[in-house]
């Protein structure tokens, strides 16, 4: 009996569809993906030169030190507690301005957090403003 060799076959993967696949992959992520589109902080900034006087019964000054400290009126309140006191100070006056004074040193987290216990107290009326001796 005579043996014949036998030839090695190789495998090879199919590459013919490759290319469609990867194009359909491709469409498959770009149509799924979800891109966030933060909003980040809505502020309303005058036009330039405009100017608006306000009575000084309708302003309220929030000092906010660079320890993080918060200073309404002459009142030291803690963070939680912003709220809370924003709400009842509008109760008594809903035309009031919450002038936020924020030291250069204060950490951006914490002038953040101070803004948002403002928006939670539904308080529309914020202006920043210049720690004192800056202009």
């Amino acid at each position: 009996m005579i043996m014949r060799k036998r030839s090695a076959s190789k495998a090879e993967i199919p590459t013919a569809s490759m290319a469609d696949i990867a194009f359909l992959l491709i469409v498959f992520f770009m149509l799924t993906t979800v891109f966030a589109t933060e909003k980040g902080l809505q502020i309303v900034l005058p036009e330039k030169g405009e100017e608006v006087k306000i009575k000084k019964t309708n302003i309220a000054e929030i000092l906010v030190n660079a320890k993080g400290q918060v200073k309404i009126g002459e009142r030291e309140v803690l963070l939680p507690e912003i709220k809370q006191t924003v709400e009842s100070m509008l109760a008594q006056n809903d035309s009031l301005v919450f002038s936020l004074r924020i030291d250069r040193r204060c950490k951006y987290n914490k002038v953040i957090k101070v803004f948002d216990q403002l928006k939670l107290a539904n308080a529309k009326r914020i202006a920043f403003a210049p720690p004192r001796g800056e202009k």
